[in-house]
């Protein structure tokens, strides 16, 4: 069971949640595993904020933003939902908007899980923002 959800947070518990999540991403990355969007939203200490909310909706893409920018690639990638196994389609309309061939949605995503499973592996790189 987990604590009620919380669709509204404070500036500070937004940038704590927002920090929880990307340090959680990073964990995903670096053992090149995934994590389905419930098992996230349960992995931040500060809220329980609901995995189909608006809310987490722009946590996470405000964390996949940031990765994207420092050329690390879409890191929510690594998130998907339980029922598919696959990210919703969100993640797909982004891809398509940052340049992505999404002709083929599965190897759009697992390209994209490669990119960012590879950012993420060599431990010699600068990661300056981690």
């Amino acid at each position: 069971m987990h604590p009620p959800a919380r669709f509204k947070l404070t500036d500070s518990e937004w940038r704590s949640v927002c920090e929880e999540m990307y340090a959680e991403l990073i964990a995903v990355a670096k053992a090149r595993q995934i994590i389905t969007y419930s098992d996230l939203a349960l992995r931040l200490p500060t809220a329980y904020v609901h995995p189909g909310s608006y809310a987490f909706t722009r946590l996470l893409g405000e964390v996949c933003d940031a990765e994207e920018a420092a050329g690390r690639g879409m890191i929510c990638a690594l998130v998907v939902s339980k029922a598919t196994g696959i990210p919703g389609a969100g993640f797909f309309r982004g891809a398509a908007a940052r340049g992505r061939d999404v002709s083929d949605l599965d190897r759009c995503w697992h390209e994209e899980c490669e990119r960012v499973f590879d950012a993420w592996a060599d431990p010699e790189a600068r990661h300056d923002d981690e």
